[in-house]
């Protein structure tokens, strides 16, 4: 059976209606499963990965997103956003001897910030937000 891949305003209105009718959405899985049924109730058969719909739910505004952090064993900190794909802004201190140190690493559109100790998202929780 073939399928087809929803705009982004197609997807962005679905998003929308199921976030209107849910204050809130405990996972990424259930709000793909949530949004893939609204954007399929009139019997098309569309697909989104939860990545997808996660990126375009925060960088259009529709969701405010909490996240729920695990340790990594990886040291390295990230560049880019895990959760929006937003570049990092670094934050720096000075430190005693006149030096800079950077002490965490923050997205400007989501809540994802990482310090000295690398932390991966484990879980997002969505509640409605405002649209852009």
């Amino acid at each position: 059976m073939s399928y087809s891949i929803p705009s982004d305003e197609r997807l962005s209105e679905a998003i929308f209606i199921v976030m209107y009718r849910n204050q809130q959405v405990r996972s990424q899985s259930e709000m793909a499963e949530l949004v893939l049924r609204e954007i399929n109730k009139d019997g098309s058969n569309y697909r989104a990965s939860g990545e997808r719909i996660r990126r375009l739910a925060v960088n259009r505004g529709l969701s405010q997103i909490s996240i729920d952090y695990n340790d990594a064993e990886n040291r390295d900190l990230p560049e880019i956003c895990p959760v929006c794909r937003n570049p990092l802004i670094g934050i720096s201190n000075t430190t005693l001897d006149g030096g800079e140190t950077e002490i965490l690493r923050k997205c400007q559109v989501c809540t994802y910030s990482v310090g000295t100790r690398m932390r991966i998202p484990g879980k997002y929780t969505f509640t409605k937000g405002r649209r852009r």
